[in-house]
């Protein structure tokens, strides 16, 4: 008997071996490189009869290739008439250090080929907020931000006057990233930010939070860019992502497309990791939005 169950049990230690080694390579790949996504809407504001954008967020300072250049080559291919950063391009850890070099390069050879639009999220807010742990970053930032000649939109408006398009940058408070705890902005919020959108032009709100989107749906943009999540690190279908960095089990808003009243809500999965460099059935994206005036 016992030259029997010794094969037995050494065949089980093997199948073991190798499943978890399989489950290894798999979570290994699939946290590697990028895919890329691509959404397609009608509105008829547009004064265009298209208009095509890519959407990156939590980048954090990443690189997928040399240089980003896999995500500069895929960018290129689409060829858009803007890029849109909904925020969290780099990461503000919990130790004072700070590394910007990557996301500055990839943006820098963005701003030469295309407009683009930043929006903040909660790590450049952080950078901001806590000047004691980061001394003088924050400013070194924006001035070489600015020096590349894109836009840094911190509650405030930009205009795409051929296109009829209004972008607009939303930077929320710490107190709405805070873990555990959801606190939600006053129905007013938005307004006493940005004021009122013109309702006869395309508007799009760079908000990096996704959770606040009922919230961010009273003020009726058309549509919502967001990131945050990460697609909840792990997604399991049908169920979605499985965490959020408010550290709530399968937060309602994960990844993809959803609707509100009169608003769309188009939320990344993330270009990049930080803290757990995990995704599992979760790969990281780039976005591509295509709006038509009209049906082709």
């Amino acid at each position: 008997m016992q030259d029997i169950i010794a094969p037995v049990q050494t065949a089980y230690v093997v199948g073991g071996l190798i499943l978890i080694l399989m489950i290894i390579v798999f979570v290994y790949f699939e946290s590697k490189g990028f895919r890329v996504v691509r959404y397609t809407f009608i509105n008829e504001k547009l004064k265009k009869s298209s208009y095509r954008f890519v959407m990156i967020s939590d980048m954090h300072n990443c690189v997928h290739g040399h240089d980003n250049k896999e995500v500069l080559d895929a960018i290129d291919e689409v060829k858009p008439d803007a890029v849109f950063l909904a925020g969290d391009m780099i990461t503000s850890s919990m130790e004072p250090k700070f590394e910007e070099d990557n996301v500055l390069k990839f943006l820098s050879a963005v701003s030469l080929k295309y407009p683009v639009y930043y929006g903040i999220g909660n790590h450049e807010e952080k950078l901001r907020r806590c000047p004691e742990s980061f001394p003088g970053v924050y400013d070194h930032y924006c001035k070489e931000l600015n020096k590349l000649g894109l836009r840094l939109l911190i509650n405030e408006k930009v205009s795409i006057e051929d296109a009829g398009i209004d972008v607009y940058g939303l930077d929320l408070e710490h107190e709405y990233y805070r873990k555990l705890k959801t606190k939600w902005i006053p129905n007013d919020y938005l307004e006493k930010k940005l004021g009122k959108n013109d309702r006869n032009r395309v508007s799009i709100l760079l908000a990096h939070n996704p959770e606040q989107f009922d919230k961010y749906a009273l003020w009726k943009p058309d549509y919502v860019l967001s990131g945050h999540v990460h697609g909840g690190i792990v997604n399991i279908p049908p169920f979605g992502g499985v965490i959020s960095p408010q550290l709530k089990l399968f937060p309602k808003y994960d990844a993809g497309l959803f609707y509100k009243d009169d608003s769309v809500m188009i939320l990344s999965r993330g270009l990049g990791t930080h803290s757990i460099p995990v995704r599992v059935l979760n790969k990281a994206e780039l976005i591509v939005v295509d709006i038509h005036k009209e049906v082709s």
